[in-house]
């Protein structure tokens, strides 16, 4: 899932379990010169969501020139490209905000996102793919 192939070879999303909650992590980006992105501290039930954006947002990055962006736009259009199959998102349009860590990326809320970033999560999921709610 979310396996892209390119000249500079495949962009994967791995993930474990902590007793945190799920870390999710892309692999391939940094053969680009880009940053990974990672997203930790998941519930489980929001994994395959968050995966699915992951690969939308690796995607994206990789096909952006130039310095990495502090936010990304993803349209269905670019979840169905990414992914291969079809979505039925439940929106036209999120950003996603890009914070860096050294060597990588977090997704993170818009600045007027009032909530913890817990219930972002699970919010941008659900907004996306309402089907991922419990």
């Amino acid at each position: 899932m979310g396996a892209q192939r390119g000249a500079a070879g495949e962009i994967t999303i791995a993930g474990r379990e902590t007793p945190a909650g799920l870390t999710l992590v892309t692999r391939g980006l940094a053969a680009r010169g880009l940053p990974e992105i990672t997203v930790t501290g998941l519930p489980p039930y929001l994994g395959r969501g968050w995966a699915r954006l992951l690969a939308a947002l690796a995607f994206r990055l990789a096909a952006h020139a130039g310095d990495v962006p502090d936010r990304i736009a993803l349209t269905p259009d670019d979840l169905r490209t990414a992914l291969g199959e079809p979505v039925s998102a439940g929106c036209s349009q999120i950003t996603v905000g890009l914070a860096r860590h050294g060597d990588l990326l977090t997704p993170a809320p818009p600045p007027d996102y009032t909530g913890p970033r817990e219930r972002w999560h699970t919010d941008l999921v659900t907004e996306v793919f309402p089907a991922a709610r419990r």
